[in-house]
């Protein structure tokens, strides 16, 4: 057991393949340079507390005892549930958390909050977790046991940082590439999401086996294994050609907003290879390929009202 430390866990953004996670295919994926700290202290009272610093939410609870559901933190209160009886303590433990990833604009705040969770106990408890074990745990903490409509990609990516192509199935498995660098630009619409609504949206069309949304989900299951290849010959054009053709797959599922649409539109006009939105839809972040213009992609991607990021890739 380790009485104090803290470490980091990075957010990620998705390359290709948003939301075909939701079939079990495979997405690229890559975890990016923003980071999320979490700090572990051994205590001597027998109880148990979570703190954000984000949010100001404080939760205590007695060792032994199942923390409340309905709270922000409730990610870490189904994880302990999982882990309490592995967790070999009588004195008690407090755990806190600050980030730099902003909430809610989908760069994986939930999946980052939960493998961070899990590598604290990893390594506070001596646990012996591996880094599949933590995705893992980290995937059924949200899909089943919370109830989010969401693949295995965020927790994945997360939890093996660098860029990764990930099986998503109920084999999943990770690849890791052996990707250096990618420039590539990410815009923030600033819009209020409305994700929620676009997956439970899709789903259902899922379910009813609607045939223009199975058929956009195979055309961008196809994109994602041309895009591995591209990224692994450093094929720019190819990759953003790519993007071009999932984007146009968002346009048929109806995930993408009008201000995403234009932001996409404003980093190709600044010289982007190639762009597309991130995530469920209904706002959030897009994503451009642009070697040698990252700045100016930046700059218009600000120009047409979004917030603009250079990120670089995170490796552990």
């Amino acid at each position: 057991m380790t009485d104090t430390f803290s470490l980091e866990v990075p957010g990620r953004i998705c390359i290709l393949g948003d939301k075909v996670d939701l079939l079990g295919k495979p997405v690229i994926a890559m975890a990016i340079n923003l980071m999320m700290r979490m700090n572990y202290r051994a205590t001597s009272d027998g109880t148990v507390e979570f703190y954000s610093h984000d949010t100001k939410e404080r939760v205590t609870f007695k060792l032994g005892e199942s923390p409340p559901l309905n709270i922000d933190l409730n990610y870490w209160s189904v994880l302990y549930n999982r882990l309490k009886d592995k967790i070999n303590t009588n004195k008690g433990f407090y755990m806190d958390v600050e980030s730099d990833i902003p909430i809610g604009c989908g760069l994986s705040t939930s999946a980052a909050v939960s493998v961070g969770f899990l590598r604290i106990l990893n390594q506070a408890f001596d646990l012996n977790l591996q880094r599949s074990d933590i995705a893992e745990l980290a995937y059924l903490g949200e899909n089943h046991d919370l109830g989010i409509q969401c693949g295995r990609m965020d927790q994945y990516s997360i939890a093996y940082g660098g860029v990764t192509f990930i099986h998503t199935d109920e084999n999943p498995r990770v690849e890791m590439l052996d990707i250096k660098e990618l420039p590539i630009v990410v815009g923030d619409s600033m819009e209020e999401r409305k994700a929620a609504s676009v997956l439970n949206r899709i789903k259902k069309q899922i379910k009813e086996k609607d045939q223009s949304t199975l058929n956009a989900f195979k055309v961008v299951e196809e994109c994602v294994y041309r895009g591995k290849e591209a990224l692994l010959k450093s094929d720019f054009k190819k990759l953003g050609e790519l993007m071009n053709t999932q984007q146009e797959q968002e346009i048929i599922l109806k995930a993408a907003t009008s201000k995403i649409l234009r932001l996409c539109e404003s980093a190709k006009g600044a010289g982007a290879l190639g762009a597309k939105q991130m995530g469920a839809g209904g706002g959030g972040c897009m994503l451009a390929i642009c070697p040698g213009k990252q700045e100016q992609v930046a700059q218009a991607i600000e120009n047409a009202g979004g917030r603009a990021w250079i990120f670089s890739i995170y490796n552990y």
